[in-house]
């Protein structure tokens, strides 16, 4: 028996990369898993659980496909009992030359969207008795020397990490966990879209006391750890993974 048997997660944004590592560490662990991810996502990757997840299409930014979402995966599964929401963007962009489509395009995704997607799975989760819900910050949540160019991501990882603490609040009483995961620079494909030449990946390695990347399975761990019974009396937190970056 793994420590998620009999239980229903839901993962957005976890066709690849993070959000499919993290899927497929629940879905190793016994849980049932579903995934949403805009249409098209699922081209290269089989489904976890061996094939036995969900693969629903939509957009975390639109609440009728959040909805849609929820209803599937407790018309597949029953119910809902774990939320990760670890769909995101982070468009680079000097500060100056940010516009208000782009920014509107991050805040909507980052921050509606994972907003859309803890209330539709709350309100699934307080029909069952509770449940959890884990967010995916980030370093750029604590710093605003942690990545250049990124402003709009910067503080729309900010306001996750603060929607977690009012979240853990208010849904407290409803025996529903919300904490978060930030990642620092992790090992996929968006970290090394940023990362384009050795010397910027030998510069951020120098700044990262283990001298490595983390791997998308690091954040899988942290999630699956607050996911868990072992986390029963943890709420409100923001675990950070990031190989030291923020202690050095």
């Amino acid at each position: 028996m793994g420590r998620f048997e009999n239980r229903t997660a839901l993962v957005s944004g976890g066709a690849r990369g993070i959000g499919l590592a993290i899927a497929t560490r629940l879905a190793d662990e016994g849980a049932r898993v579903a995934i949403l991810d805009l249409p098209g996502s699922w081209a290269r990757q089989p489904l976890p659980g061996n094939g036995t997840g969900l693969a629903i299409e939509g957009d975390v930014a639109v609440e009728c496909d959040v909805e849609r979402a929820v209803c599937r995966t407790e018309a597949a599964f029953g119910r809902v009992d774990l939320l990760i929401n670890n769909a995101g963007v982070a468009p680079t962009s000097p500060f100056l030359q940010t516009d208000a489509a782009l920014l509107d395009h991050v805040m909507a995704v980052n921050v509606r969207g994972s907003f859309l997607m803890a209330r539709a799975a709350a309100r699934s989760m307080m029909a069952n008795g509770g449940g959890g819900i884990v967010q995916i910050a980030s370093t750029c949540a604590f710093s605003g020397g942690a990545s250049r160019n990124l402003s709009a991501y910067n503080m729309s990882k900010a306001a996750v990490r603060q929607m977690v603490a009012s979240l853990a609040t208010e849904l407290a009483e409803h025996a529903i966990r919300v904490n978060a995961v930030a990642p620092g620079s992790i090992d996929t494909e968006m970290t090394r879209s940023h990362l384009k030449d050795d010397e910027s990946m030998a510069s951020t390695l120098r700044r990262i006391p283990l001298k490595c990347l983390g791997q998308p399975a690091d954040i899988a761990a942290a999630c699956a750890f607050l996911c868990s019974d072992e986390a029963r009396y943890i709420t409100g937190q923001t675990l950070v993974v990031d190989g030291g970056w923020l202690v050095r």
